[in-house]
This record gives C-alpha cells, structure tokens and sequence, in this order.
C-alpha cells in the first residue's frame, strides 16, 4: 500500500492545519500499549481545495478506522516509509480521503482510531526514549504520539510544529496511577479499576504532553504551581517547586510577566529523556530533583516561557529558544547564588564549546545563522549564550532587559529574525551593532575570541 511520495517536499503551506485535538488515551500499561480515538479538527488554510489530508503517527501505532464529524467512515490508506531528509526515521504514514474537497478557509472534523506499542525513537533522536510500560509512559509529538497532519518529511513535520490548536485530553489508566499533563485539569473520573483525567490546553499551543505513572503531586495554589513527582523525590520536588516560584517571579521583574499567565506544571520524566518546555509547563529529566546542583535545569526550561517565536528559516539555529534560555539560566545562578556562579557557569558554556570545536573544525567554521542549515542548533546552548552575555555587557543590564521587554512586546503572535532583531537592539541601545552581528551572528570570528579564551570585557571593547 504505497503512499503518495512525489510532492512530499512541497511547502506546509499547500497543506491544511490541526486547529483542536480531543484525544481518548487508554494507556494499557501491562500491555505495553496505547488505544487512541483522535478527534481532529482540520482548517483549509490554504488557496486551494484539498481532497486528501496526510498524517504521520509512530510506526508501531495502527490505524484501524477514519471516520467523518457523522461516524460516517473515510477511506484511507497507511504504510510505513522513512521520511525523505531523514532516511534514519520510519514513520506511520496515513493519507486520508475526503468524500468532498474541503474548500479554502473551511473546516472539516475526523476521527482517527488507533493503537499500539511505544518503544521511543532513540535510534533517531537519542532522549527520545519514550515508552509504555507499568513503571513510565510518555507521550510527545517528539515520538508521533499523536496524528500531525504533514508529509513524510523532516521538513514537513517541522513545519507541523509551528502551527497552534487547542485541545481536550480524556485519558484512562490503571487505578493507583496518575496522568500529568501541561494542560489544566478540569475533571478526574473513577471506576472500580481505573481513573479518567480530563484536560484542556490553558492556551493556544503547539504541542501535547501526556505522562502516566504513581506520581505524587505537590502544588503552591497561590502561584499556580504544580510538580507532579516520581515517589521517591519528595524533598527534591519541593525543592523545584520552590525554584521554579522565585525564577518565574525573577524573570517577570526582569522581562515583564507574561499577558497570558496561566500558572506552571512541571513533569518529572526518567533521565536521559530529554528536559523540555512548552506553553507554561515543562518536562523535567530527573536529575534535578535529585541532585540539587542541577537546579539550573529548572531555571533553564522556564526561561522559555520569555522566548520569541522564530520564523521558520531558522529555527532549526534553535538561537531564539535556547540561546536565551541558558542566558537567562546564567542570570538566575546569580540572582540566586551570586556573580561567581553566573561567571562559572558562562566559562563552562566556552569550555563545551572549545571541546566540541577540537572535536568536529566544521562547529569553529559554521556561523550561528547557519546552525540550522548544518544541524548544529545544539551549540547555541553555549556559543549561542556567550553572544547574548556579549551582548549583556555591551548593553548593561537595564537596557538588555529593555531590549527583552521590547523583543516580547513587538513580536507578541509574531516570528522574528535576526535581522529584525538586530534592528530592534539597535533602536533600543541607540548604538550600530553591526560588527557585533556580523561577528557574532553572521560571521567567524566570535568562534577565535571563544577558542582564544579572550576575557568577555575585552570582547566587548571591540563594539
């Protein structure tokens, strides 16, 4: 059963876009497995009329029916490819077609219904080390839990990410189990031998998280707060949720609170899954509830909450996220633990990165705006950092916070570049910025003052 293959490279926008998911999650747990009815609400936001819609789910998941906003069913046809720019990752691919073309700015709902075993995408993408078993289950668009509307490419999945939606989660698991989500919990229902935990999206967002396991929770109701925790990790959930309290506090003095505030959720996950963030919530790996020297973990995944969106050419630099949030990282070690924490910290940023440059020439010889081009987004945890303490310093710290304030004013619901960027710092720093951009951003010579070890009070002499 062959799948369409020959326009899969064609731009996300010739395709439609998810605008709400309502998901039914059975985890079966002894099983290893999840069954999944995926009502999804698909908006033609393109020119054209669209007669098919084509989705790609994990490859060990099956899709057994499809079905119209009636129960009416769809036809459709699945198989499992690898994605054409990234032949390392098999996929479930699902064309979907519809009895009438969707026309443009219209709407259509389906339901997909499927289920299956989750055994992670470590081959691929080494955190992703997502599964489904009585001790830990995880769901993430990171494994394709769930049904992204794109092509069988890297690209196209990419671009599926940029797109927002709500939704509402009803998922059931095992008595004695607990479901943690990003989302708010509105309803828990229980039978004899098992709970349903039903969730809603706070806002607008790009991604669904689903963790199931006996976690405890511990919550501070007066600052929205919630760490769902693994039972052994009592004194280091408190620990987080007391970090997590006086970083977001920080960082609203610092940069503004943010006009949608909706509280936080933090999830701790296994270690080696990969810590991220979305809108208000994170997963944390566990290690910062167990080893309080890595609370910085904490710090770094809430700075994302003061991230702009990028556009899409060059998220993959991966500049705009997590340059920011292992600057903003910095700033919080010494708000809390003083200047030689931050400065440690930033020197152990130029370290990995000096390491990494005598590992691979090409990281000294790739300049931040081609990170993405070449898949060495990574480094901007720190090469990425070190040009905004650059930047700190040239500024000062009342006129970089400005320029933060400003950055998430102005392109609020908005992508921004770095172009764009560096207009905005050199309005609000009245100063020409264009050697540091060209130095640091565009060009190589920022990679010599890291590798030379040049005191950043130098470096900054040079703007």
């Amino acid at each position: 059963m062959g799948l369409f293959l020959g326009s899969a490279l064609s731009k996300a926008t010739d395709l439609p876009i998810v605008t709400h998911y309502a998901l039914d999650v059975q985890f079966l747990l002894q099983q290893n497995r999840i069954r999944v009815s995926a009502v999804i609400v698909v908006k033609n936001s393109t020119a054209q009329a669209q007669s098919e819609l084509p989705f790609i789910l994990y490859r060990l998941f099956s899709v057994s029916q499809v079905t119209d906003s009636r129960g009416n069913p769809l036809q459709f046809r699945q198989n499992i490819v690898q994605l054409q720019d990234e032949p390392s990752m098999q996929v479930r691919e699902l064309l979907v077609h519809l009895p009438a073309p969707l026309k443009p700015h219209d709407s259509a709902q389906i339901t997909l219904v499927y289920e299956g075993l989750m055994l992670g995408y470590a081959e691929v993408m080494q955190y992703v080390k997502d599964r489904v078993d009585e001790e830990y289950a995880l769901l993430r668009p990171d494994a394709l839990a769930y049904p992204l509307l794109c092509r069988s490419t890297f690209e196209s999945m990419l671009s599926a990410f940029n797109t927002r939606f709500t939704y509402q989660i009803d998922a059931t698991v095992p008595r004695g189990y607990t479901v943690a989500c990003g989302g708010a919990l509105v309803d828990s229902r229980a039978t004899a031998d098992s709970v349903t935990f039903v969730f809603r999206s706070k806002v607008p967002t790009w991604r669904m998280d689903i963790a199931a396991a006996k976690f405890s929770e511990m919550k501070n109701p007066e600052d929205q707060l919630v760490v769902y925790y693994l039972p052994d990790d009592s004194a280091g959930a408190r620990r987080v949720l007391h970090a997590s309290k006086d970083v977001i506090a920080l960082y609203s003095r610092m940069f503004g609170r943010p006009t949608s505030f909706q509280g936080y959720t933090v999830i701790e996950i296994p270690d080696g899954w990969g810590s991220q963030a979305s809108d208000y919530y994170f997963l944390q790996t566990a290690a910062a509830f167990k080893d309080s020297t890595k609370i910085g973990e904490v710090y770094h995944e809430v700075g994302h909450t003061w991230n702009a969106k990028p556009s899409q050419e060059i998220q993959r630099c991966r500049w705009f996220d997590e340059a920011f949030a292992s600057f903003f990282e910095a700033l919080a070690l010494r708000a809390f633990q003083g200047k030689r924490a931050f400065e440690e910290d930033m020197e152990t940023s130029r370290d990995l990165f000096v390491r990494w440059v005598n590992h691979d020439k090409e990281i000294f010889q790739t300049p931040i705006a081609d990170y993405g081009k070449k898949e060495l987004g990574r480094h901007s945890y720190t090469k990425g950092a070190w040009s905004l303490y650059v930047l700190y310093e040239l500024a000062g710290e009342e006129t970089f916070n400005r320029i933060i304030r400003t950055m998430l004013a102005e392109f609020e619901g908005k992508t921004i570049d770095f172009v764009g960027f560096q207009k905005l710092c050199e309005r609000v720093t009245k100063k020409n910025l264009d050697k540091f951009f060209q130095e640091w951003i565009y060009g190589l010579e920022s990679s010599k003052l890291l590798v030379e070890k040049t005191p950043v009070s130098e470096i900054v002499k040079r703007y």
